[in-house]
């Protein structure tokens, strides 16, 4: 898996550019931003264009200074990932 931070190519991209990215590759997009995103999607869905699905975390959640971090993100997206959204498309889900 790929993530914006391992590519100096995806991290420059604006939010728009890289939720088409990760649709285009046929995945998900997990963001702490949920304020932008939650925008890009609502635009998307207002223009038809759809996208691969938006995991929101927060960072409160899962604290990055947190002695359980990055371990309950992980283990976070691994039960979510048991029972995956449906939709094979356009599904936002915040984790727990």
């Amino acid at each position: 898996m790929l993530a914006a931070a391992d590519s100096p190519a995806l991290e420059a991209l604006p939010g728009d550019e890289l939720l088409r990215q990760a649709s285009a590759d046929d995945r998900a997009l997990v963001t702490e931003n949920a304020k932008d995103f939650d925008r890009i999607v609502r635009s998307r869905a207002a223009t038809g264009e759809h996208h691969g699905g938006v995991v929101f975390t927060s960072p409160r959640r899962f604290h990055r200074g947190s002695s359980g971090c990055p371990e309950n993100l992980v283990l976070a997206l691994t039960t979510f990932l048991v029972t995956p959204p449906v939709a094979e498309q356009d599904w936002v889900h915040w984790l727990q």
